[in-house]
């Protein structure tokens, strides 16, 4: 009896979810569209302006920063310990209910459903949630079905106007992870999903295929990470502030010109016009200069995002939280990574423009301590979680950090952005 009830009330919770589901489409498809929407799937540098790929959802939301850590509060957020904390950063392992048979979809689904409240719950707590042994998310459908029976909504890429990532499943508003042969051998350092002023509140990374070898998803609490970095460091870069690197642009032909015609013709006219280009594309301010060295040692034009801070409160749990990207953005510690792995394969696409740095926000760059210390903490962090097909890891954006380590052979993992939770 008991189970039979508790059947019938995950059905109509789940006849409810859906509901609430094509009420927002609707009520998204009737309002007149938001301003500054844009295209979807840019392929490369030169269709980053085309359009495509995922549709009918709302952008990323935007940057919940929350208000301001000073430097002088960091050393007495630390104090207490973590101990003394409401929760703590953990990655629980959530498996199917005793009773239902692992392959009967309609019953995993039910079974999401009528655990919503309990996962929501844990996923609050700990920041991060990885389901193992459900067959329902082995393919696109299904993960659409996992995360509508969890309420989440999805929503577009943050990077969607300013690169290409490409799409999993357009129909299932789902985008591949970065499984490209030509970066296999190339470690995914741990960032939040941030891209100028655009967040996802939370992310679902799912298993289609396993690479043949390592590949495994990396995650990295925030609140571990803020108590684990030296407090100088942690000063300093919320003081200072932090500034990155976002795009480059191969410059090296300009070398051909004479010295007039570069510097009062050439230079003035290109900035001009990618500026009017980039402001036409996004959302936040970029500003661009030139480098007679860029990465690949040439000259370069390289666009920067304003400064930000390096510690925030996390918006659900308060916990303050290292939301930096400087370990997947700083160019000292990917080629420090790199010496390791063996010299990076030619890219294609827009990876070929996607090289970043970091630096402080009055332009003062890091030290390579200071940047080994950022490494040290955050490997010390890490999590590297081997995902079969059909896991799922369920991210709290703000609250942990996502990477990916090095493999071989075919992989397909694949990700959906949220903006929030429909109750």
């Amino acid at each position: 009896g008991a189970a039979a009830g508790g059947s019938s009330a995950a059905c109509s919770g789940l006849r409810a979810a859906r509901a609430a589901r094509a009420r927002a489409v609707a009520a998204r498809a009737a309002a007149p569209a938001a301003a500054g929407d844009r295209a979807q799937d840019k392929k490369g540098i030169l269709e980053a302006f085309t359009g495509g790929g995922v549709t009918d959802i709302d952008p990323s939301p935007l940057v919940q920063w929350g208000a301001d850590i000073t430097a002088g509060a960091i050393a007495d957020l630390r104090a207490a310990g973590k101990e003394a904390q409401a929760c703590r950063d953990g990655l629980p392992v959530l498996e199917p209910s005793a009773g239902v048979v692992r392959g009967d979809l309609a019953a995993e689904e039910a079974d999401l459903v009528a655990r919503k409240e309990e996962f929501l719950a844990a996923l609050a707590a700990n920041g991060a949630l990885h389901f193992r042994g459900w067959d329902l998310m082995k393919d696109a459908e299904g993960f659409h079905r996992f995360y509508d029976a969890l309420g989440m909504d999805p929503c577009l890429d943050p990077i969607h106007s300013v690169a290409a990532r490409p799409v999993s499943s357009a129909e299932h508003k789902i985008y591949e992870a970065v499984n490209k042969p030509s970066r296999s051998n190339y470690v995914v350092g741990m960032h939040n999903e941030m891209v100028g002023t655009q967040a996802p509140r939370y992310a679902g990374f799912v298993c289609f295929k396993p690479a043949d070898e390592g590949g495994e998803f990396w995650v990295c609490g925030g609140n571990d990470l803020f108590h684990e970095l030296s407090i100088p460091l942690l000063e300093k870069m919320q003081q200072k502030q932090v500034i990155f690197s976002v795009v480059e642009f191969p410059m090296g032909f300009l070398k051909g010109l004479s010295e007039e015609v570069r510097e009062n013709v050439a230079k003035p006219l290109i900035k001009a016009a990618v500026g009017v280009a980039v402001k036409f594309k996004v959302d936040f301010d970029v500003f661009f200069r030139f480098v007679d060295q860029g990465y690949d040692g040439e000259m370069a034009l390289q666009g920067y995002a304003s400064p930000q801070p390096a510690v925030i409160r996390d918006p659900v749990s308060q916990l303050p939280v290292y939301f930096c990207n400087l370990h997947s953005h700083s160019k000292f510690l990917r080629d420090d990574r790199q010496k390791a792995l063996g010299e990076l394969q030619k890219t294609t696409g827009a990876s070929q423009a996607n090289k970043t740095d970091v630096s402080y926000g009055d332009d003062d760059m890091f030290s390579d301590e200071e940047l080994k210390e950022v490494d040290r903490a955050t490997m010390k962090c890490v999590k590297q979680v081997a995902m079969e097909h059909g896991d799922v890891m369920l991210l709290d954006n703000y609250r942990t950090m996502h990477g990916r380590g090095t493999f071989k052979g075919s992989r397909h993992n694949a990700v959906a952005w949220f903006s929030r939770v429909i109750a």
